[in-house]
């Protein structure tokens, strides 16, 4: 036997609107923070000739930001290839500083 439960939720006007609201706000937030990891992961990269720095790119989808770099040897960075890493890689100075810096 196959059972289905339902149910259906039901709101005020007042209260879709507040949510819609919150939506927004939390969108805009992700996106700020999103901006400022990027900004962080950009200034933590090493620079030899730049290209890894320039690497970095950030795109928002729905409620999603990604942060990426497609450099090939970005990897090689993060595990402190460069002494510029001073042994804590690209992200972990990009989020502890992307930290200091979100908006509250």
């Amino acid at each position: 036997n196959c059972y289905k439960l339902m149910f259906r939720v039901s709101s005020t006007p007042s209260a879709k609107k507040l949510i819609g609201t919150i939506r927004r706000e939390l969108k805009t937030t992700l996106n700020q923070v999103g901006a400022i990891l990027l900004d962080e992961a950009r200034r933590a990269t090493p620079v030899a000739k730049g290209r890894a720095r320039r690497g970095w790119t950030k795109r928002s989808m729905n409620n999603e930001v990604r942060i990426a770099n497609r450099v090939p040897y970005i990897e090689r960075l993060e595990n402190n290839y460069s002494k510029q890493t001073k042994g804590r890689g690209v992200m972990t100075p990009a989020i502890r500083n992307t930290n200091k810096r979100r908006v509250r």
